[in-house]
């Protein structure tokens, strides 16, 4: 389905233009004119349902559209899209988009995935929805939405990400205030000395929680070690090999920030192979509060993560727009800390694992 910037391109024109010929608006040449509306007839483009001012009634529907339903977060986020929905009375129609099951992890460096997103969205606005709601896989800048939203004022929020200039409204949650909170919670026990077992560099996260832990020791008046920081992937892996690497290390440190949960797993395998008592000999805190982290021995302190809020923000927020309400350009949800026995307290302040 060829999309609003797709005939803008061919006719040399700007996506305001087509979308004021789409209007009935002519603000540009005759022969411009004739020009794009040929370019419609012979893509099958459908610009009556696309003008939202061409809609005498509206049909209680939002689109939710969603990178890959596969990713941990996704559920959550969409069931408090739905819960919030259909209090309102609204519909939501999902579209998966599958990213990572179509194009694998690195999916945002393939070129087609633009062009899904442009597509679906096409979709919604043909069977007239009256919002859409962008479901990110994971925090990020978003910069993929065809400017032909903004151009034509709809209804559009963006739940888990934020937009390239906050062009849309965006759901995150900080990052950095919660890194910054298990900082001080691992302080006020007395631990001097942490070790950081990082996600992937040049990743949002890993830097937002990095720069939140670092000023949670700044405030303590505590020096960071470089040597006692590690990049991992997130994956149980990377946390396992991580632990193991400083376990064998000669750097002492009495307590793990691991950036995920299942990076905190694998470093549970890793200390019970060196035959270290998580709580007791060396405390482990992860992030993400995941399903298993209640059930791992000892039970994983964590930081949830308030995904079923920011899908309720989302839908608030795409309703107010279809009402004609005033709303912000982003929302940040707390996070909730979930304090669980993988965290003790040290008496002498350092209890060294070396």
């Amino acid at each position: 389905m060829i999309t609003l910037k797709e005939i803008a391109e061919k006719c040399s024109v700007s996506i305001a233009t087509v979308s004021n010929i789409l209007n009935g608006k002519s603000n540009v040449s005759e022969a411009t004119r004739l020009r794009i509306l040929e370019v419609i007839r012979e893509s099958d483009y459908k610009p009556n349902y696309m003008a939202r001012g061409l809609r005498a009634t509206k049909t209680r529907t939002v689109g939710i559209l969603i990178d890959d339903l596969t990713e941990f977060s996704s559920p959550k986020v969409v069931d408090g899209i739905m819960e919030e929905l259909e209090a309102k009375n609204y519909r939501g129609i999902i579209e998966n988009l599958r990213f990572y099951s179509k194009y694998g992890i690195e999916w945002r460096k393939n070129e087609k995935y633009e062009k899904d997103v442009a597509s679906a969205i096409d979709y919604f606005l043909s069977i007239r929805v009256d919002g859409i709601i962008y479901v990110s896989g994971h925090s990020r800048k978003i910069n993929c939405i065809p400017d032909s939203i903004k151009e034509l004022n709809f209804p559009f929020v963006i739940a888990y990400a934020f937009s390239e200039g906050n062009k849309y409204p965006g759901i995150v949650f900080n990052d950095s205030k919660a890194a910054e909170c298990i900082g001080e919670h691992l302080i006020q026990r007395n631990h001097k000395k942490i070790a950081l077992i990082m996600g992937k560099k040049n990743n949002i996260h890993t830097e937002n929680r990095l720069k939140g832990f670092k000023k949670a020791l700044e405030n303590s008046n505590l020096p960071i070690n470089e040597n006692l920081l590690y990049y991992g992937d997130w994956t149980f892996d990377s946390g396992y090999t991580s632990c193991k690497n400083l376990l064998s290390s000669s750097e002492e440190f009495s307590a793990i920030f691991c950036f995920n949960d299942l990076m905190a797993a694998g470093a549970y395998k890793a200390l019970e192979e060196a035959h270290k008592k998580v709580g007791k000999d060396i405390d482990v805190i992860g992030f993400d509060n995941r399903e298993f982290a209640a059930f791992l021995s000892p039970p994983l302190t964590t930081m949830e993560i308030p995904l079923t809020e920011i899908g309720t923000k989302a839908s608030q927020v795409v309703l107010n727009q279809i009402e004609g309400n005033s709303y912000e350009s982003l929302y940040e949800i707390p996070c909730k800390f979930c304090q669980r026995e993988s965290v003790g307290i040290l008496n002498d302040g350092i209890n060294a694992i070396v």
